[in-house]
């Protein structure tokens, strides 16, 4: 209770001439409040007993005098907590999003988004409710309790002792069941923060969760979601109910107790009849003052909940930042190096293990490996987003620990795989990464990222809003706006991560040109599963289970062989049309598909034509658990995420892979008729080469000897 009122009076430290005002004004209006019953005792005794109409004017005077006084501090004092709360309440708001933009991104993986709105929603409305109960009801309930007992000894000691120690006896129950209140409402708020978070994320998941016909799924979850939250609210409302009751029967046992024995005192002329009818409206005044601070306990409990939840947010690590500013002038590129470079985003799980490298200035440079290699990883280093574990990250020669991020970030376009648009206008969203650009720029660089005339065939051309994560527009568009970003802040380093993953093939030939266009006079740093279109730059660096297994140019690693080689061949032979809607295979990469190895050329050529091509949006399910498997899938553009069900995990799915241009799966299908053993999902938009089972076998059929060498290896592979 004391650490409430504390943190509440921190709060308005900053306000000392308004906090005065609203205190003084309150004094006032609590005068008036707690002594104006004892008028009727003078009134009594000093002007309706004796008849005396000149004493009954002159109370009367002074009874309206003082009423005009209090009520207008009353009403002061109003206005001024309103403002007063007003401004804590934008003070806190201020406080906790500036300390969100600052702390560590650690933070936010570990969190919940319905937690961090939870703070905004619920727990600052708890604090704004405590501060209007507590510096109304509280205060007053308080000073007129005081006031009223004082002047109830003067007016008859004993029964003013009775007074008080029913007092006491009221706020026993309240106080012995206030720490119980405290956890539950803690409980409650975590439970609603939990159920929040399970609205919100359906709501983001609606086509993965109809395209897996998980609505039932869903209803269940959220129903035992429901019935946690039930439990803890049916123990807050009967913990609410107590708190009310018990000082209500208190009440009562003190108003038989005062009636009967004022009566008596009364009775034999112990008081005057005036004294006891000021007694009695004092102490029911009173009565409702000590029954208004009960309600105050259960506002105090959930403001201390509130204030602890909203403390441990502002003790949060904060990202680290150094002093030093990154300084490049114009027209000089920085160089980056790596030096022994090792990091893991916990203990357990080392992503990156001794990375050296040097990316020199002005030079391009890309990142390749399989997925969850550490490609991305790297540029989140590069961007400060975490502390290396070991070594250093220096660029043009000092450490990038050393530096203040927000100079180095200045420095840094940045297109990343999935990239975020904020509510407001298209406009709005190019120019974030040059607030201050001109229309005519942001019209050039969308021009560039191939966006303008979309943006300009809309009805509101640049002005058109963007709703909530940019959902009224397809991946593609999102992502070119993303470009039109990075390319209006004209950078020195330019990050691509994945930037050209959701475009169709003309359009990334086209961006690629762009960025090639980009990359001169600054260093380039891309990152992508696709080999063809990094085969210009000057440096690749391929990574496979967190360490740098290869580099060089590419001409350079396919001549030396090695992990490079094996992922060009991977995805070398698989063609897309222009219109991206036609790919097909080739036999010699036919033949690199372990059941189709070492088989007759000319059979090869004829099953490379019974392929068909099949396309898929980024979310759109290619196959569910359960169902029968047909056919073989040879992924000929995209990435797809390989997922199996696990009641144990938060989203109900754990996943297994992530496979990209040049792998394949579902080849079991080739064999038996056999249901599918996991969930596959497009991550991006994808094109897939399909072969099904019946149209490989009438083709078979006619090479007994290929048909069971072919099963032969399908059944090992199995096993």
């Amino acid at each position: 209770m004391l650490s409430v009122i504390k943190n509440l009076f921190s709060y308005m430290r900053p306000y000392k001439w308004l906090t005065f005002l609203f205190f003084f004004s309150l004094f006032l209006d609590l005068a008036f409040v707690s002594l104006a019953p004892l008028s009727l005792k003078f009134m009594v005794d000093n002007a309706i007993v004796p008849k005396d109409i000149d004493r009954f004017y002159l109370i009367l005077t002074v009874l309206c005098v003082a009423g005009f006084i209090g009520c207008s501090a009353g009403i002061a004092s109003d206005y001024a907590l309103a403002k007063l709360s007003a401004r804590v309440q934008k003070d806190l708001r201020t406080r906790l999003f500036t300390h969100l933009q600052h702390v560590n991104i650690r933070f936010f993986q570990k969190s919940h988004s319905a937690d961090l709105v939870s703070y905004f929603s619920v727990d600052l409305p708890a604090i704004d409710r405590a501060m209007h109960v507590i510096l109304t009801i509280g205060i007053q309930s308080l000073s007129v309790v005081i006031i009223t007992i004082a002047v109830l000894f003067y007016l008859q000691w004993s029964m003013a002792v009775c007074i008080l120690i029913g007092a006491v006896v009221i706020f026993i129950g309240p106080y012995v069941l206030g720490g119980r209140a405290q956890a539950i409402n803690a409980d409650y708020k975590e439970q609603f923060s939990l159920m929040t978070g399970a609205v919100q994320e359906n709501s983001k998941a609606q086509k993965v969760i109809k395209g897996f016909n998980l609505q039932q799924a869903m209803i269940d979850k959220f129903t035992v979601r429901l019935q946690s939250l039930f439990v803890i609210q049916y123990k807050q409302n009967v913990i609410s109910a107590k708190l009310e009751r018990i000082p209500m029967i208190s009440m009562l046992l003190i108003n038989f107790t005062i009636i009967g024995l004022g009566s008596y005192l009364a009775l034999y002329g112990h008081i005057t009849v005036g004294a006891l009818v000021a007694f009695f409206t004092m102490y029911t005044s009173m009565g409702n003052s000590v029954f208004n601070l009960t309600f105050t306990i259960p506002t105090f409990a959930d403001a201390s909940v509130s204030m602890k939840r909203i403390q441990q947010l502002l003790d949060e690590q904060l990202e680290a930042n150094g002093s030093v500013p990154l300084r490049v002038l114009e027209n000089q590129q920085p160089d980056i190096h790596f030096d022994h470079v090792t990091f893991g985003y916990n203990e357990e799980q080392t992503v990156l293990k001794q990375i050296d490298l040097h990316i020199p200035k002005g030079s391009t440079a890309a990142f390749v490996g399989s997925s969850g290699s550490g490609k991305s990883t790297m540029v989140q280093l590069i961007l400060g987003f975490y502390e290396p574990n070991e070594g250093q990250i220096r660029i043009n020669g000092s450490s990038l620990q050393d530096m203040d991020r927000r100079s180095v970030r200045e420095q840094i376009g940045i297109v990343f795989q999935d990239n975020f648009l904020f509510r407001g206008t298209i406009l709005d969203n190019i120019r974030i990464s040059k607030p201050e650009a001109r229309l005519d720029e942001v019209i050039e660089a969308a021009k560039r990222a191939e966006i303008d005339e979309f943006i300009q065939s809309l009805p509101n051309g640049y002005q058109t809003e963007v709703l909530d994560d940019g959902s009224n527009f397809s991946g593609g568009q999102r992502q070119r706006i993303a470009i039109a970003r990075a390319i209006l802040r004209n950078p020195p380093i330019l990050l691509l991560d994945e930037a050209t993953s959701a475009l169709d093939p003309i359009s990334e030939a086209s961006i690629n040109q762009t960025f090639a266009e980009l990359s001169r006079n600054r260093t380039v740093i891309t990152v992508t599963h696709r080999l063809s279109s990094i085969t210009d730059v000057d440096q690749i660096f391929v990574f496979d289970q967190g360490r740098v297994v290869d580099s060089g140019s590419h001409q350079q690693m396919l001549l030396n062989g090695g992990f490079y080689k094996e992922l060009w061949e991977k995805q070398s032979g698989l063609s897309i049309s222009q219109s991206g809607q036609e790919a097909s295979i080739d036999a010699e990469r036919l033949a690199k598909l372990p059941f189709f190895r070492d088989m007759d050329g000319e059979v090869l050529k004829e099953i490379k034509d019974l392929f068909n091509t099949e396309t898929f949006v980024a979310g759109q399910s290619i196959i569910h658990e359960g169902d029968i498997g047909e056919k073989f899938y040879l992924i000929a553009r995209g990435r797809v995420e390989v997922t199996k069900r696990s009641p144990d995990t938060e989203g109900g799915q754990v996943r297994l892979a992530v496979l990209e241009d040049g792998d394949h799966f579902g080849e079991i299908a080739l064999l038996e008729n056999v249901p599918r053993t996991a969930n596959v999902t497009a991550l991006t938009p994808c094109i897939l080469l399909t072969l099904q089972r019946k149209v490989l076998y009438y083709v078979l059929s006619q090479y007994p000897e290929i048909n069971f060498r072919i099963r032969q290896k399908i059944k090992e592979r199995k096993q």
